[in-house]
């Protein structure tokens, strides 16, 4: 099973990429994301969550910016599962004239393959249910989509994952994919291959800094027409 994730890691990493090649992508931005995850876990089998981010456009295309909050919990169910849901909510200026504002529903459950190795190695699968309200129009829509994302995290000065004043890597690849209805959004299918380094200080604070390479189109069937380089900075805070 550990060889049989780590090989569909490498093929999510690569086979976006081969396939974004094959067309050159319409459009090219940078964006930069701030966020501050606050956690508090509850008798070691409830984690609760809220994750407040401003993401902004920094070059290329027109200006965009966003406000979001994500609460959510997650109940561990063993050491190899957790269950997850969610209620994202988000503020967006799209562009000068489509302002958004979309409320979501997610359940979804963490798969941990290597929960007690050095190597940490998991799937995240969500499912979305959205309420998309455009002000400008003054319409609400409503769809659904499955994101699915293969994770690695690699300590790097340290033998645990689970250690002070540790560094380690991150590296992941997340796929979007629409089912039904699509929204009126800048582009609904998405790819993402993310690289970043994190900072264990203690139990309570870490830092992390990500490079996302994000791939878009509007169709499953169409070839990526977008391109985004994404620089996220993120404190995450465990009160308890």
């Amino acid at each position: 099973m550990k060889r049989l994730f780590f090989f569909l890691l490498l093929g999510c990493m690569f086979f976006p990429s081969l396939h974004a090649q094959t067309a050159t992508p319409t459009t090219s931005d940078g964006q930069i994301w701030f966020d501050a995850e606050l956690n508090y876990t509850y008798r070691q089998r409830w984690l609760f969550q809220n994750e407040l981010s401003f993401q902004t456009l920094i070059w290329g295309g027109s200006h965009w910016f966003s406000y979001n909050t994500t609460p959510d919990a997650e109940y561990n169910v063993n050491k190899n599962l957790d269950i997850i849901c969610a209620i994202p909510i988000s503020y967006t200026r799209q562009t000068a004239v489509l302002n958004t504002f979309e409320i979501r529903t997610m359940l979804g459950s963490r798969i941990y393959f290597t929960p007690t190795k050095r190597i940490q190695t998991r799937l995240l699968v969500r499912w979305e249910y959205r309420w998309f309200y455009d002000e400008d129009t003054d319409v609400w829509d409503k769809g659904n989509r499955f994101r699915l994302r293969a994770e690695l995290v690699i300590p790097l000065n340290k033998d645990s994952y689970f250690v002070d004043n540790m560094w380690y890597l991150i590296n992941d690849v997340e796929i979007f994919l629409w089912q039904g209805a699509k929204l009126p959004e800048r582009y609904a299918n998405k790819t993402r291959i993310r690289l970043g380094l994190g900072y264990r200080l203690n139990y309570k604070v870490r830092f992390e800094l990500i490079y996302i390479n994000q791939d878009s189109r509007n169709n499953i069937e169409d070839d990526f027409n977008a391109h985004s380089d994404i620089f996220r900075l993120r404190l995450k805070y465990y009160f308890k």
